[in-house]
């Protein structure tokens, strides 16, 4: 091992993740989140972004209405559950399951065709078996009552997902949704002279069966579109879909005295569509298995070796004591749209690269059942120690640490 010769030491996070879930129960679907788009006084073509927040391989549902009865021209990857006329306007509704390029926040443009009012809705769903879509039941008339044809439910637990619109050719138009049913979206485009709405909710039906009809308002009297469709629950998961990630520590500069280095904890997300209500709960630990390091140690990251090192780590290198980074949740939380928020662990600093492993966030037994994503995790929410006796590593070198982050059912 060559003698240290630089002024600095620089830090490295290698991160490996593994999940402990029971087995399951009967698995449960959740809205995740939507997004809509209206074109205003009418274009050619009605563009929409996939939501932030989408995982892949959740079903993305999305319903395009416009004015004219001429037919809507979907993007290629979506798969069509009803097209068709409303009387004097034309609305659509395709689904698709999520890719990567999804995750990543992809566009999708609906041709319209010729200048048309129209709205656009996408809306996503979690835990849903996307191998047996259900058929959909459509209706379509005018006035100021506008039903929703009854489906039936396969399994218990259905996700059942309403998707509304109402068009009147010389002016706004309202839509009061059915009242046992979730309203997700209710929105329309201008108004002048004509209005386009559109509307989509859902509710879980607890056993399967015959959903019966639903009705919505509509004001004043005008042409009307429904479709009501049910969702399956699929085969379930606990996971992460965005995995913890401690960031990558400022290189430290030596000075002879004890300092600490701050950085920025990475936000994650955790999905539990597994329906069994034991909560869940996230650790960490050094890890020590084989070719890593549970503490920071000496590692050369260059493949042909760092002059008489080896590529990895330094036999009988430089180390920092276990615990010297520190996890700090103060001002951090959880967003998600169901059941009762985890609980984040560390308002008090939590050890992060200690021998025994540490909890870092915790839903509840009956919390935690939907999607969850962390936030607000500050500047300087990870904080590594170094002691006076810190070496300089040669070029090329750093300390390296290899982290266990572990999604574990119960609280």
């Amino acid at each position: 091992m060559r003698l240290p010769s630089t002024a600095f030491a620089s830090l490295a996070i290698a991160v490996a993740l593994t999940l402990m879930a029971d087995s399951r129960a009967d698995a449960a679907i959740y809205y995740r989140t939507s997004t809509t788009t209206q074109n205003g006084s009418g274009s050619t073509t009605i563009v929409m972004t996939v939501p932030s927040g989408v995982a892949a391989g959740d079903l993305l549902i999305s319903a395009v209405n416009a004015s004219g009865t001429a037919a809507i021209t979907a993007p290629g990857g979506w798969t069509q559950l009803v097209a068709g006329s409303g009387g004097t306007y034309y609305g659509t509704l395709h689904y698709r399951v999520a890719t990567a390029a999804d995750v990543s926040g992809a566009s999708y443009t609906w041709t319209l065709g010729s200048t048309r009012k129209a709205t656009g809705a996408m809306t996503s769903y979690v835990g849903v078996d996307t191998t047996a879509i259900g058929t959909p039941a459509a209706n379509a008339g005018s006035g100021t009552t506008a039903t929703f044809n009854s489906v039936t439910t396969a399994a218990a637990n259905s996700m059942v997902v309403l998707n509304g619109s109402a068009f009147n050719g010389t002016q706004a138009v309202s839509l009061t949704p059915p009242g046992s049913a979730t309203t997700r979206n209710n929105f329309a485009t201008s108004s002048a002279g004509s209005q386009m709405r559109s509307y989509n909710g859902d509710f879980i039906q607890a056993s399967a069966g015959a959903t019966g009809t639903r009705t919505a308002a509509i004001a004043p009297s005008s042409a009307w579109g429904t479709v009501m469709l049910a969702l399956r629950p699929g085969t379930g998961s606990l996971a992460f879909d965005v995995a913890p990630d401690a960031a990558a520590m400022p290189s430290v500069t030596l000075n002879g005295q004890a300092q600490t280095t701050t950085a920025q904890m990475s936000n994650f997300a955790v999905d539990d569509t597994t329906g069994s209500g034991s909560g869940w709960n996230v650790t960490v630990v050094g890890d020590g298995s084989a070719g890593k390091s549970a503490v920071f140690k000496q590692y050369c990251t260059q493949a042909g070796g760092c002059g008489g090192d080896p590529l990895g780590y330094v036999s009988g290198g430089q180390t920092l004591p276990a615990a010297s980074l520190k996890l700090s949740s103060t001002g951090a939380s959880f967003s998600g749209a169901n059941g009762t928020a985890p609980t984040m662990q560390c308002s008090s600093p939590c050890s992060v690269d200690a021998a025994a492993a540490t909890k870092i966030a915790s839903a509840a037994a009956g919390a935690g059942l939907g999607p969850w994503q962390t936030t607000g995790f500050g500047t300087s929410s990870l904080s590594l120690s170094t002691a006076t006796t810190l070496r300089a590593l040669p070029a090329n070198e750093v300390y390296r640490v290899d982290l266990l982050w572990t999604l574990n059912s119960g609280p």
